[in-house]
């Protein structure tokens, strides 16, 4: 009877450990799985998609989980090109904060339950906040827009690619980012959303380039450039936030264009 007693005690105890070993891991599983969906969901609230797709990839993610947010970033994706590229690109100083927030949410495992809302709260809170710089604005206008709009659709459509091509593309390769298209206006800034050394130039090379890879199209365009101080930041609130920049500046740029 001993001897029974011996070894049931002993299947027990051996069942239990092995139980509990088991229960252990599938936890710690668990706790890697939340803690990578938090920051893939970080990555996703900023736009950071090459960050989030490589979390995606690499990630212990059970499917329903990585197929979910597969379809988030593929949306994510189709959406961008219809997103303000202020929404899109960082600073040197915010590309830092991000990997320094990404390397301290690897190390804390206190606070990973909290990490995506603080984190996000917080950085809502900061970009609110506005700083006066010294940026260049530019605003380009398609000539010609009436004429065609009472005519032919199509021919406009065409025409009007053309040109949002032209303007995107060049600001772009002259370190610029385009803010804001309205109508056929384009706005655009240096050195207001990420730094741009010798941004009035490169805003005047810019809109020399625009027109000069129009004008072989046929394709009229005039543009206004003013280079001083602006107020420059994201504003608004949790339900609508854009990238703003305010001044004189900006007032100059409309007024040369109109002009």
């Amino acid at each position: 009877v001993g001897v029974v007693q011996l070894a049931v005690f002993l299947l027990d105890y051996y069942f239990t450990r092995g139980f509990a070993h088991d229960l252990y891991k599938e936890q710690e599983s668990m706790q890697n799985v939340i803690k990578a969906a938090e920051w893939i969901a970080h990555c996703l609230s900023r736009f950071d998609l090459d960050s989030a797709e490589t979390a995606i990839t690499t990630s212990p993610l059970p499917p329903p989980l990585h197929d979910a947010f597969t379809n988030i970033l593929q949306n994510l994706h189709s959406y961008k090109p219809y997103l303000p590229q202020s929404c899109l690109q960082k600073d040197d100083n915010d590309k830092h904060s991000s990997s320094k927030s990404s390397c301290s949410s690897e190390g804390n495992h206190s606070t990973r339950s909290s990490f995506l809302s603080e984190s996000m709260i917080s950085d809502l809170d900061k970009r609110r906040r506005t700083e006066k710089k010294r940026i260049s604005y530019t605003v380009s206008n398609l000539l010609g827009s009436h004429e065609f709009v009472a005519g032919n659709a199509e021919a406009y459509t065409s025409r009007f690619t053309s040109y949002i091509t032209a303007v995107v593309g060049t600001v772009s390769a002259h370190k610029g980012v385009v803010g804001v298209v309205v109508g056929d206006h384009v706005h655009a800034s240096f050195n207001a959303v990420k730094r741009c050394a010798g941004h009035a130039k490169s805003s005047v090379e810019a809109m020399v380039a625009v027109r000069d890879a129009l004008v072989c199209q046929c394709i009229g365009v005039v543009s206004g450039v003013s280079s001083g101080d602006a107020h420059c930041g994201p504003l608004g609130s949790r339900e609508l936030m854009t990238f703003c920049a305010i001044g004189k500046t900006v007032v100059a740029a409309s007024a040369m264009e109109r002009f």
